[in-house]
């Protein structure tokens, strides 16, 4: 009896020293960013901010529709906080699900409008970060049908390409990875606006040479790229046209999905003390859609793999002339360089000689199976 009493009193004791958490904040207390674009403002000095916050039923409390605002700065922090003198709690963003920025914006550098988003320990680094083909403010007053809200379009939009291997996966904190990385450039999705405010579509990638976007892929460019790259996370579905019949042009091509595919990639110095890059991609693939058929046919399969390894080393090899041009060394090309010769490295101006360097693929297509007929 003596110990039970003497457990209580301690436990008395112990409950007198816990508090509260003295740095807590409450929803009710603030207005959630739910998703945000930067844009050139009317002033080229000067930046354009324009968030979507949510606007709730108050009777029932759940999201019924956006609230779109937006303010100029001179700098990111610098509209947060002339934004926050338009509502009446002050923002956080620590439910943002996306960034946009314009490609206009983005050509004169990424790290400074991010800086305040890296700082801050509220900040949601998850968030998808997206290039935009026109104003990036724009998009967020799109209306697509049966999405109330344009941050779960946008981000349901990414996520779903980014699963086809489509567009690569990146959010705030693998940029800022990325952005410091001297050996690896950053590449990301693009999106434009579809006709009538309806909603937006993925137009491709944006390159980066270290901070500042320089060049552009198309989605298809941006799938074999993500492949080059040994992207293995990600469904990947390649269309091509293989043929070209009379009669119909829906005969013309195929469509398979990328099964399993194994890359290899070499970096050597030749007799010139030059840096050359060898890669070597392996496909192998399901049909999914052929309407010219006899796929059965040892001649037939042996035929369209000589075809699309052709085609698609082609296309591998003016990504990679394109990565070149744009400086945009997506590949990691410098990482290997920087480990294999450290000494030529810290003497080399990395940014000058990656341009200059061979760089060949070698593409080569294996269809494995064709669907339930044939």
């Amino acid at each position: 009896m003596k110990s039970k009493l003497v457990i209580c009193f301690n436990i008395i004791c112990c409950s007198t020293f816990l508090f509260g958490c003295w740095d807590q904040t409450l929803l009710k207390d603030v207005t959630l960013i739910k998703a945000q674009a930067f844009d050139v403002g009317t002033d080229k000095n000067l930046i354009k901010t324009t968030i979507s916050i949510i606007e709730t039923d108050s009777n029932v409390k759940i999201p019924s529709g956006n609230v779109i605002l937006s303010a100029e700065g001179a700098s990111t922090r610098d509209t947060r906080t002339n934004l926050d003198e338009e509502v009446s709690s002050e923002l956080f963003a620590t439910k943002n699900q996306i960034t946009l920025i314009s490609s206009d914006l983005a050509k004169q550098g990424l790290y400074a409008l991010l800086d305040a988003n890296f700082r801050s320990p509220l900040s949601a680094l998850s968030a998808k970060l997206v290039i935009t083909d026109g104003k990036a403010g724009t998009i967020l007053h799109t209306k697509p049908e049966n999405t109330p809200l344009i941050s779960d379009y946008l981000s349901d939009l990414i996520d779903s390409e980014e699963q086809m291997g489509v567009v690569p996966v990146v959010d705030l904190q693998r940029a800022l990875t990325i952005l410091y990385d001297d050996g690896k450039d950053l590449i990301l999705p693009r999106l434009t606006i579809l006709d009538g405010l309806v909603g937006a579509q993925i137009a491709g990638t944006a390159l980066f040479n270290n901070n500042h976007m320089s060049g552009t892929l198309n989605t298809d460019q941006t799938s074999l790229l993500l492949l080059l790259g040994d992207n293995k996370k990600s469904a990947h579905r390649l269309t091509r046209k293989v043929h070209s019949f009379s009669s119909s042009s829906l005969y013309d091509y195929i469509t398979a999905d990328v099964m399993k595919a194994e890359r290899s990639l070499k970096v050597a110095r030749n007799d010139n003390n030059m840096f050359e890059v060898q890669i070597e991609l392996t496909l192998k693939l399901n049909v999914i859609e052929y309407p010219a058929n006899h796929l059965y046919k040892k001649q037939v399969i042996a035929s369209l793999n000589e075809k699309l390894s052709k085609q698609l080393t082609e296309e591998a090899n003016q990504i990679l002339e394109i990565l070149k041009e744009s400086k945009c060394d997506y590949l990691g090309i410098g990482r290997q360089v920087q480990a294999r010769y450290n000494s030529s490295w810290k003497s080399m101006n990395w940014k000058e000689v990656y341009p200059a360097i061979q760089m060949q693929a070698n593409v080569k297509t294996e269809i494995e199976t064709h669907g339930i007929i044939n």
